[in-house]
């Protein structure tokens, strides 16, 4: 009877794992993106894959672990899990692109501004049609 629920269930969760892979793929690109600007030597699309990955674990775990601590302080602890997780994330690719501190923290951030631009002008050009297909 409620077969359809489980499918729909499955659907979605299949989905999801989809947007989270496409989006692994992106964001590698991003951080391969950024450290081609910043000049880093030994940068390969391979690398740029297990700087997103490792990475990303780290920044979850140190800013889960920061929001954890600082959860009384709401304002504090948001602020202090992110630049946490920035720095973590940093150190994880000075070791995987054996690069200066200097030049990952530059990778880091330059990578998620470049996808948080991307993403904005995606939402924009999405609203944008979204608008044109309203007039008749």
């Amino acid at each position: 009877m409620i077969d359809w629920l489980w499918e729909g269930i499955a659907v979605a969760g299949g989905i999801m794992v989809l947007i989270i892979i496409i989006t692994f793929f992106v964001l590698s690109a991003f951080t391969l993106w950024a450290a081609k600007i910043v000049k880093v030597e030994n940068v390969t699309y391979g690398r740029a894959l297990l700087a997103t990955f490792l990475g990303s674990l780290a920044a979850a775990a140190v800013s889960f672990v920061l929001g954890l601590l600082f959860s009384p302080l709401f304002v504090v602890g948001t602020i202090l899990s992110t630049v946490g997780a920035w720095l973590i994330d940093s150190l994880v690719v000075k070791a995987i692109f054996r690069t200066t501190y200097g030049k990952s923290l530059l990778v880091t951030l330059l990578a998620t501004v470049l996808a948080a631009v991307v993403a904005v002008v995606l939402a924009l050009i999405l609203v944008g049609a979204s608008f044109l297909s309203c007039v008749s």
